[in-house]
This record gives structure tokens, C-alpha cells and sequence, in this order.
């Protein structure tokens, strides 16, 4: 089943000014995890606009490696996100044995959207 490219950008895209407007995410010392998740986020949404949409359509075996690629870093980005027990935290940036941090609804929500558009 094919995804919906321009879909996943605009929902890329949304989660992406949510993470600009979380308080936590402002300089001059935004909070470690938050900045490296929404970096690699940044990160993930510039592969995808990398994929050329006509190849992607045409069935073009690297470009469908790509959107796996970028809808697995989606998903990886949303365990990220919705981490209650802090051990994904260590991983982007946190110390060991700190709290995970608050996203907040607005990331967390357009987190879940972007995975529910990406899977459908």
C-alpha cells in the first residue's frame, strides 16, 4: 500500500512547528532531549522531501526504501515522544536516572497523528 507523501509532510511539518512553540525548546538552553528528538525529526522530514514522488508512485525500489526508512524514523520518533520511563531520555540527550521530559499534549498529539497518516 502506498503512503501518502504529501500527507506525512503536512503532519511532518505540523509536529514540527508544535516542537518550535514548546517552551522547552527555546533558546538559549532548550531542554537537551527535546531539541535532539525535534532534530531528528528535522532530520527525518528533510529525507522525505529528498524522495522523489513520481519514482516513489512509480513503484522505484530506492525511493520506497527511503519512505520505509522515513516511516520507521516517524515511528521511532513517536516512542521517543510518548517515553514515560525516562530510558529513551538518556538516549537523546538526558543524564542517566533523569525524569523523561514534558512534551506536552500538542507534540504528543501531532506525534500520534503523524504516525496514524503514515501507517493508514
Amino acid at each position: 500500500m502506498a503512503i501518502d507523501l504529501a500527507a506525512v509532510a503536512a503532519k511532518m511539518q505540523a509536529l514540527i512547528e508544535a516542537f518550535e512553540a514548546h517552551p522547552d525548546n527555546q533558546p538559549p538552553t532548550p531542554n537537551p532531549t527535546i531539541f535532539f528528538t525535534y532534530d531528528f525529526i528535522r532530520n527525518t522530514y528533510n529525507q522525505l522531501k529528498a524522495i522523489d514522488a513520481a519514482k516513489y508512485a512509480a513503484g522505484d525500489g530506492a525511493a520506497k526504501e527511503a519512505v520505509t526508512e522515513v516511516v520507521g524514523r516517524n515511528n521511532f520518533s513517536n516512542v521517543l515522544i510518548s517515553d514515560t520511563s525516562g530510558k529513551m531520555s538518556v538516549m537523546m540527550g538526558g543524564g542517566p536516572g533523569s525524569a523523561p521530559p514534558n512534551f506536552g499534549p500538542e507534540v504528543k498529539a501531532k506525534a500520534e497523528e503523524l504516525v496514524a497518516t503514515a501507517t493508514a
